[in-house]
């Protein structure tokens, strides 16, 4: 492993290639007939990691498709969302968020989030619905779930639907239940640095809901009904514009054989968040208070720190491969001018921008990894002091 390119950094943001090392002869054997057999030996596979995501989720079914942003859109799309609605969501979150929901013809409106853990603010929440509010888009942000289970009543009060965005936070648990356990379908990143990713681009929906499950396989197969008993192979029949946007077969393989180490690799993120709170704790980096209910897991580990820009050059001339993850807000974006009347409203999103700083975790960081990132990270915080 020598020859492997981490750009210089003695801490790379992911260290998952070495796990793809160890695995490398489970992966060939379960490549190897992909590529030399027919192509319905691909549409097992995938069936196959359907219904045992489904299963770790906790949801009666799952939807794997070509990646965590046409995820969030479908599942949007297959819970009505359309032309002239409103979706509330947040402002400091990836802009596939917030595409999502324009591509439907629907309008992002943004509320401020939880100085704790970064995620929605379920108390901002009411007061921004209106008669055109068709749902509510919470972001599990960095891995940490938003409080879902606090919005279902104000969704259920308003007839709305609430899907969530869960790409960063596979593995994540809230309420003693897997993360979208409390919302009306749920979409997953399957990316590489995502905390449960392949090796290629990847995602995942999932419902329990089953008139929100056949829109999704609709939409994901252009819209083709389903063949009758007497209709010939090749009938062919669309009722809906849907699009082609399976998984690949080939990444499908890959995250089956990693899904049974998700739990292990889940809590080997989470003891090394708990060790980077402890080991900056009494420096002037302010870590995420999370909610005694929530069990998260840790795309990244978060910090906020005075001086932004600064701190993330250092950390990286030291070799940590620190990055500023959703900042500035998307509020800030040239794409949206105009777009969110309340952008002058949300003062903890902006403050966030100004201040957080991404420290890296993956499962394979040894305990030597961690006291480095935490000793660099104190000698740079108290160099300002």
């Amino acid at each position: 492993m020598d020859n492997i390119n981490t750009r210089g950094f003695r801490i790379p943001r992911s260290r998952t290639f070495e796990t793809h090392h160890a695995l490398c002869d489970e992966f060939m054997a379960a490549i190897e007939p992909l590529v030399l057999n027919t192509y319905s030996h691909s549409a097992k596979v995938r069936a196959e990691l359907e219904a045992a995501f489904a299963t770790e989720m906790g949801a009666k079914y799952a939807v794997a498709v070509g990646s965590g942003t046409i995820g969030l859109f479908l599942a949007l799309r297959a819970c009505g969302i359309s032309a002239g609605d409103e979706v509330i969501t947040i402002a400091n979150s990836d802009i596939s968020t917030t595409a999502a929901i324009t591509n439907c013809g629907a309008q992002p409106v943004v509320a401020d989030v939880l100085a704790s853990d970064y995620t929605i603010d379920p108390d901002q929440v009411e007061a921004l619905i209106t008669p055109r509010t068709s749902a509510i888009l919470p972001v599990d942000l960095h891995g940490h779930p938003a409080n879902v289970k606090a919005l279902r009543p104000i969704a259920e009060r308003h007839n709305l639907t609430i899907v969530e965005d869960a790409a960063l936070a596979t593995g994540a648990q809230d309420y003693g239940r897997p993360v979208g356990a409390f919302a009306d379908a749920a979409a997953f990143s399957l990316a590489p640095f995502k905390p449960f990713g392949s090796a290629g681009n990847g995602g995942m929906v999932v419902t329990s809901d089953e008139e929100i499950y056949r829109n999704l396989c609709l939409l994901a197969d252009y819209g083709h009904a389903p063949r009758g008993p007497n209709q010939p192979d090749a009938y062919q029949n669309y009722i809906a514009e849907g699009y082609n946007v399976p998984l690949d077969a080939l990444q499908a393989a890959i995250l089956l054989i990693k899904l049974p180490y998700l739990k292990e690799w889940t809590a080997k993120r989470r003891a090394i968040g708990e060790a980077l709170e402890a080991g900056l704790a009494g420096t002037s980096a302010r870590t995420p208070k999370l909610r005694p209910e929530s069990a998260p897991t840790f795309r990244s580990y978060t910090i906020c720190v005075d001086r932004q820009l600064e701190v993330h050059q250092r950390l990286r001339e030291a070799g940590i491969e620190a990055v500023i993850h959703y900042a500035p807000p998307i509020t800030h974006y040239s794409v949206y001018a105009g777009l969110f009347p309340n952008a002058d409203q949300l003062p903890i999103t902006e403050r966030l921008g100004r201040e957080i700083v991404n420290l890296p975790v993956s499962p394979e960081f040894t305990d030597e990894d961690v006291d480095f990132m935490i000793e660099t990270t104190k000698s740079i915080l108290e160099s300002y002091e």
